[in-house]
């Protein structure tokens, strides 16, 4: 019950990290609704960075999780390391807000296949939701 309390106050952000790409994903806790933003296309990790302190400050984010791609076989391959490397970037741009993992075979892929402009940012939608569900 007192991790519920927690989960009424937070702003929720999530990220489905690429490495040209990051699809990205806002909910209200207390709504309990994820819904997309739009993706941020970058070159490097600093301007991914910089994208999400932006959003972070505006929208007062105090929660980010992140998709962890394991191979089938469970084992972490290397965009498993690559989202953790980054995860440790996001926490010094964003020092106040707690990182979250999920693993992304918890998510039903399919329901990230609907159709949608931007699957990065569904994908985001997805593992937001899921989150949010399991959070409750």
């Amino acid at each position: 019950m007192v991790f519920h309390d927690k989960l009424i106050s937070m702003q929720c952000l999530a990220l489905d990290l690429g490495r040209k790409h990051t699809g990205v994903a806002f909910a209200d806790a207390e709504v309990d609704i994820a819904l997309p933003l739009d993706t941020i296309h970058h070159e490097t990790e600093e301007e991914l960075l910089e994208a999400l302190e932006k959003i972070v400050d505006e929208r007062q984010i105090t929660t980010i999780v992140l998709g962890l791609p394991y191979l089938s076989s469970g084992e972490e391959g290397e965009q498993v390391e690559y989202v953790r490397d980054v995860a440790l970037k996001i926490k010094e741009a964003c020092p106040s807000c707690t990182i979250q993992f999920l693993d992304e075979r918890q998510t039903n892929k399919t329901d990230a296949k609907t159709k949608s402009e931007d699957d990065n940012a569904q994908a985001a939608v997805t593992l937001l939701q899921v989150f949010l569900e399991r959070a409750v």
